[in-house]
């Protein structure tokens, strides 16, 4: 696969940095494009007009021209339609199973979905395998039900509307089309339909294409999820298993539990190793992330990047677009960048926590880490982060919280799960310092504080193990309870404390040095979430509202568990031996 050639310190799992604009491109194109088997090749030239079974191709929709793809939408074509390599002719498997397409306001998403969506209707494809050439060929589908869905249903009938306009005269008296605004169905039954948010209406459906336009509306609240659900159901239960579903999105913002975010971060985990499958097909240019949308200089090189392959653009007037005062800075960036855009009041700039993601980094055994469990029973999070002494870097080591949608109702954190992973981390590592913020909930059966018993099992347990205790004291101390609760004796010290190590962090993360972390996913979205929130101590870290689903759990243990080792650095209990190993007295 093609690598990065500039910056590749900065860049995230799965991007390579375009020569020439700079651009980052997440399109894995291979070094030997001839080394993927792909049936693109027959669509492109159906589509353009080449193919035998559609020598009028369609027609541009604004244009009235035959209709051309950019070279960045056949990159994407070429993998889309690539084969698995175990396929075999009695059962073709597509290499990919799902994919996003995103890209900045503008670059031509809904034509390109028109685009696909006529070719998966009446085009070449449907795998085949030609017994005589001894190759791989595109064949049409005998009915295709072919599905179009968005958050609204004016966003649906968008993509239908240009596919019905790019059929000419010919094409549609050839294959029987019948044009309408919600369906467009040929002679033999094959259709593309648009897809309400009626669950009841949809369910069942044996499509074989769908695709999700503005996949970054589509969230809880709006229905678009329960939608994306209902689709990826219909295509995962389409006979033969070639069915798949697409997405085409602008940036989404990140928090907001959005289809398009939901789907960026299994990439992320794909791409980061953290999956067993890498079938997700993630296609997106965006500007390079040093640049500013502030200055003039910046903005057009940033609008040259995010634009590059989409050559009917007018910059300038984009340029216009990205200034208006009307328009925050965050939606500037990304619609016309295609980047995700950092909320005024973040902690820390995402792209700096980013560029300090060290996947690769193994923590060996007996390693000596700092331990930090932030605790909650149901709405939040329960996260267990790892610090390594030595040199800071972070490791999440087990995060929890309540499922999406119906699976999460009565959802509550697994104290056997949590505890498991807590014993294996003293049983892998030297555990020089654990500390636990208890949730306040109480156990809905016996009204006992949720964590109480885990949390004094644990002192009992690990008192002998730990170098310092989190909190310290003979009668009233605790080897792992850190309760930052005012009203727990020493609470304001601990706020006080996580408060300093939360603006040493920030400090860290934006200066590019001190810092570093695994790259997990989860702690990726809640470093992202988290937010400035001052007390009297300083600049903590937050939720975005009380009331907030977007959790910050993950970042509050990291931040917690950079604390458990500075502590023990700067405690005067640890000495050093003439060998250099650290020995502590308790």
């Amino acid at each position: 696969m093609t690598t990065a050639l500039a910056s590749a310190e900065e860049l995230l799992p799965g991007y390579y940095v375009e020569p020439g604009t700079g651009a980052w491109l997440s399109l894995p194109w291979p070094e030997d494009p001839a080394s993927v088997i792909s049936i693109a090749p027959e669509i492109v030239d159906w589509c353009e007009g080449r193919h035998p079974d559609n020598p009028w191709g369609l027609t541009h929709h604004l244009t009235g021209e035959t209709w051309r793809f950019t070279r960045g939408q056949v990159r994407f074509l070429h993998l889309w339609y690539a084969l698995d390599p175990v396929s075999t002719p009695e059962r073709p498997k597509w290499l990919y199973r799902s994919g996003v397409k995103r890209g900045a306001k503008g670059t031509g998403k809904d034509p390109l979905l028109a685009a696909m969506a006529l070719a998966a209707l009446c085009g070449p494809t449907r795998p085949e395998w030609d017994e005589e050439e001894g190759r791989w060929i595109g064949v049409p589908h005998r009915l295709a039900l072919v599905q179009i869905a968005a958050n609204s249903e004016g966003q649906a009938k968008d993509p239908l509307r240009v596919a019905n306009a790019m059929v000419g005269r010919e094409m549609a008296e050839h294959f029987g089309f019948d044009k309408g605004i919600q369906r467009t169905q040929l002679d033999t039954g094959s259709r593309i339909e648009v897809l309400t948010r009626s669950e009841a209406s949809s369910e069942g459906d044996p499509a074989t294409e769908i695709f999700l336009n503005e996949s970054h509306h589509m969230t809880e609240s709006s229905g678009g999820q329960s939608l994306a659900g209902v689709a990826r159901r219909n295509v995962g239960k389409s006979p033969g298993g070639l069915a798949r579903l697409l997405e085409y999105t602008n940036t989404h913002m990140p928090g907001e539990n959005s289809v398009a975010e939901d789907s960026y971060e299994a990439w992320q985990a794909q791409v980061s190793g953290k999956t067993r499958r890498q079938d997700i097909l993630y296609d997106s240019r965006e500007a390079p992330p040093d640049l500013s949308i502030h200055d003039e200089g910046d903005l057009m090189r940033g609008l040259e990047a995010a634009y590059a392959d989409s050559p009917w653009t007018d910059l300038e007037r984009i340029r216009d677009e990205a200034q208006d005062p009307r328009i925050s800075l965050s939606e500037s960036v990304r619609f016309y960048f295609s980047s995700l855009p950092t909320a005024e009041d973040a902690w820390v700039e995402p792209r700096n926590v980013d560029k300090l993601a060290l996947p690769n980094i193994v923590v060996m055994d007996r390693e000596e880490l700092a331990l930090f469990l932030d605790c909650s029973k149901s709405e939040d999070a329960t996260t267990f982060s790892g610090c390594r002494v030595s040199d800071g870097h972070v490791i999440a080591l087990g995060g929890w919280q309540a499922p999406k949608g119906e699976r999460g109702s009565g959802w509550l954190a697994p104290r056997d799960e949590v505890d498991v992973e807590v014993a294996a981390a003293f049983e892998r590592w030297d555990i020089v310092w654990f500390g636990v913020d208890p949730s306040p909930a109480k156990d809905d059966e016996t009204e006992a504080a949720y964590w109480g018993d885990l949390v004094d099992e644990w002192h009992r347990r690990y008192r002998r193990e730990v170098f310092l205790w989190a909190t310290p004291g003979e009668k009233r101390g605790s080897a792992v309870s850190f309760d930052m609760r005012f009203s727990t004796p020493g609470g304001r010290e601990r706020v006080r404390q996580i408060t300093e190590e939360a603006e040493l962090t920030a400090q860290a993360i934006e200066e590019g040095s001190g810092f570093s972390w695994d790259g997990d996913p989860m702690l990726r979205q809640h470093l992202h979430n988290a937010r400035r929130r001052p007390n009297q101590f300083g600049i903590s870290i937050g939720k975005q509202s009380r009331s907030s689903t977007k959790r910050v759990d993950y970042a509050v243990s990291s931040v917690g568990a950079r604390l458990g080792r500075r502590l023990v650095l700067n405690s005067d209990k640890r000495r050093r031996k003439r060998s250099g190993k650290a020995v502590f007295i308790p």
